[in-house]
């Protein structure tokens, strides 16, 4: 059963704020009392995908880091959790955004969705021109892929990996499409 974001908020806070608190973490010198706050709230938002095993996990590697006892900054907190659990397509700001944008549609319709969607997933920062080029001539090179391994498992003869091959591809053009009529819906529910 999924859970609400306030749930989630919840458990992030319970398993590694208070857990950190706990053990006698103390907040930056200079840091008031709000800021600091302020920061916990948004690593209680941006974590809420991990699972409980993770988040205890995260605690436990952020106290043994902590020789000082004082609290880590909240990028190296974001870091460690993403070296232990990477978040979902859907949470990472610039895949969900740029793919809700005018990008997402325009590459469906040139025929480069899940290219660009490998793309962000692998890279932190939006794709230069040159990058562009790489991706459409990915997406050439994979849409010849695709086509041969639906001749293949036509005749039968497709191999294991050629249908694990086309299967990723194809969940991964799911996810992409969903992120693209995410946008649309949010475009379209403005304007109504």
């Amino acid at each position: 059963m999924a859970m609400t974001k306030a749930e989630e908020r919840a458990r992030v806070k319970a398993l590694v704020v208070d857990r950190l608190e706990q053990a006698g973490m103390v907040r930056r010198r200079g840091t008031a009392a709000a800021a600091h706050e302020a920061a916990m709230a948004r690593l209680c938002e941006q974590l809420g995908y991990m699972g409980a095993e993770n988040l205890m996990t995260l605690a436990e590697v952020l106290i043994d880091s902590a020789a000082d006892g004082i609290w880590p900054s909240e990028v190296l907190i974001r870091q460690f959790a993403r070296a232990i659990e990477e978040p979902p397509p859907a949470e990472r700001r610039l895949v969900s955004s740029w793919l809700a944008s005018v990008e997402g549609p325009k590459a469906e319709a040139g025929g480069h969705l899940v290219e660009l969607y490998r793309w962000l997933l692998k890279h932190p920062r939006p794709p230069l021109a040159m990058d562009l080029r790489e991706i459409r001539d990915q997406a050439q090179d994979n849409a010849r892929r695709c086509e041969l391994i639906r001749d293949r498992i036509d005749r039968e003869t497709a191999s294991r990996e050629d249908r694990d091959w086309l299967e990723l591809y194809l969940r991964d053009r799911a996810q992409a499409r969903a992120l693209v009529d995410a946008g649309r819906g949010r475009k379209e529910g403005a304007a109504a």
